[in-house]
């Protein structure tokens, strides 16, 4: 079976700036992880962004009720478990791929090797692409069926109990930082309103190739610009003649005019998965330049450096 490739697009504004309201986005960590490179493997410390919240004080990167998609996921793969795939808005969840609906939901459709890229473009509203950001990609290693719920009517309770032993065990990073946001009484996931509800799992691989292969999961590194981290990014001069089919791949599929548009844009799969592995060049080519680290990435699992902050947005502040 040949191998698909997707785009997911997040509706929220791409990164935060100190001073501005609280919104979940993709923000600056810093962490350890196994690092793929011109050099092959290593584990070393690095900047990526991930998702989560700004530091009010520190300008550093809080995780929130939970991460989406988990990399903090020690000690197992990234996997994604809420985000526009949990029936809260139906609409926003639904694929287009050919300019038409697909499938309701992304875990309905990938299948193991498919490849989901984590996104924007800027702007974000899809009109004048300047650039197009990467913060995450996963590669599909399995969609994990939850047991279903016999009510026929939900909202139904998020199996917390049966996603901790199916994915990401209590006690783990794993569970701490995504799936006890389905566990009550102050999670914020309680229900679902899938039945059963699915959570993609990304596959891994620390093989020097696995990356050019895209057989593993992995974070591009964050760029620094004017002593500010943002999402790795690329544009015309990085892609040259791949621009323009990107271009149309994102105007007529991500931002396609289709009743109910949701907010950021569709997922979408690409036209081509060879359309998709040239973005991806680009991305990783770029990856870890202004680190000193060009052309690297990091492999999930990641680790935060010291101690990780978490926010609450129930309650607009830093907990422990």
């Amino acid at each position: 079976m040949s191998r698909r490739a997707f785009f997911f697009p997040h509706s929220l504004d791409p990164q935060q700036k100190r001073g501005e309201p609280n919104s979940s986005g993709r923000v600056p960590f810093d962490v350890t992880a196994t690092l793929l490179g011109p050099d092959g493997a290593t584990q070393g410390d690095c900047v990526v962004m991930a998702d989560g919240f700004l530091d009010p004080i520190t300008g550093g990167g809080l995780v929130g009720a939970n991460q989406d998609p988990c990399v903090f996921s020690t000690p197992s793969g990234p996997f994604h478990t809420f985000a526009r795939i949990d029936g809260a808005n139906l609409g926003s969840e639904k694929v287009v791929g050919g300019g038409k609906h697909i499938a309701d939901s992304l875990p309905e459709t990938v299948a193991p090797g498919d490849i989901i890229i984590f996104g924007k473009t800027t702007p974000p509203s899809g009109k004048a692409i300047e650039e197009i950001w990467v913060d995450t990609v996963l590669v599909v290693d399995s969609v994990v069926e939850l047991p279903a719920a016999e009510e026929a009517k939900g909202p139904w309770p998020f199996p917390a109990a049966a996603a901790a032993e199916m994915v990401a065990k209590k006690g783990t990073d794993g569970y701490r930082f995504n799936l006890s946001d389905g566990e009550g009484p102050k999670g914020h996931h309680q229900t679902t309103l899938r039945n059963p509800h699915r959570i993609i799992v990304g596959r891994t691989s620390n093989k020097p190739k696995a990356v050019a292969a895209l057989e593993t999961s992995f974070v591009p590194l964050a760029d620094r610009t004017g002593g500010i981290c943002r999402i790795c990014a690329v544009d015309r001069g990085h892609l040259g003649a791949d621009w323009a089919p990107l271009l149309v791949f994102f105007q007529t599929q991500v931002y396609a005019k289709i009743k109910g548009i949701p907010r950021g844009g569709w997922i979408a799969e690409f036209s081509t998965f060879g359309l998709a592995e040239a973005l991806l060049a680009a991305i990783v080519k770029r990856s870890g330049g202004h680190q000193n680290l060009r052309g690297t990435v990091a492999v999930p699992p990641l680790a935060s450096i010291g101690a990780t902050k978490r926010w609450d947005p129930k309650t607009t502040r830093v907990i422990g």
